[in-house]
Parts: structure tokens; C-alpha cells; sequence
């Protein structure tokens, strides 16, 4: 019944997030059989975002109008610090949303 009804999310053109409630770390599915599938269906990971991150994110992008293809490639990329990169060199979901380098980030006093 799960398949059928993410299949049927993802067939409708919705976009689909594999998410955690752990206080930390990156979406880990138990076996390389479970990740199998959900990439087979097409479900995003969202990788080391908060749930409420991974809302707030898609609701943004949402509302730039994005497509929703536009919108899953961006699910990947940090933004303002709600996820790990995943490497070093990371390109801006847009030139409207200028990334933040965040060890250039001080705190006010």
C-alpha cells in the first residue's frame, strides 16, 4: 500500500521527501535495498534537515515559483545552513538566493 500511494504522489507530479525526526544526521535507510526503492520511486532524502526545515524550504521554493523538478534539485543544496553540504564546491539554487558561506559568519555582540 505504501508503494502504490508514493507512486501515485509521485505520478501526480508532487514532490516526495524521505525525512527524519532524529535530533541529528542524515536520512540513513536500514539497507541498500530499502534506498534502492525509494530512489526507484523517485523519493528525495532530505538528507540532515529538520522536519521543520525540510517544510519551510519546500514551501519557500514553492513560492518562487519554481517547477517542480526546479524544486526537488533544489531540496539538495544548503541555502542558509539548513543542511550539510555535500561537498565543497556548492552552486546557488538561484542568483535571487545568494548562498551564505557560514564560516565567514561572526556573531553580533
Amino acid at each position: 500500500a505504501g508503494r502504490s500511494a508514493m507512486e501515485a504522489a509521485k505520478a501526480s507530479g508532487l514532490v516526495v521527501m524521505a525525512t527524519s525526526q532524529c535530533a541529528r544526521g542524515p536520512v540513513i535507510p536500514a539497507n541498500e535495498q530499502i534506498m534502492t526503492w525509494l530512489e526507484t520511486l523517485g523519493i528525495i532524502p532530505a538528507h540532515d534537515m529538520t522536519t521543520e526545515a525540510t517544510c519551510a524550504k519546500l514551501a519557500y521554493l514553492f513560492g518562487k515559483k519554481l517547477t517542480v523538478s526546479q524544486v526537488a534539485s533544489s531540496m539538495a543544496l544548503p541555502m542558509r545552513g539548513e543542511l550539510t553540504p555535500p561537498s565543497e564546491t556548492i552552486t546557488p539554487v538561484s542568483k535571487s538566493v545568494p548562498m551564505v558561506n557560514n564560516s565567514t559568519m561572526r556573531p553580533r555582540l
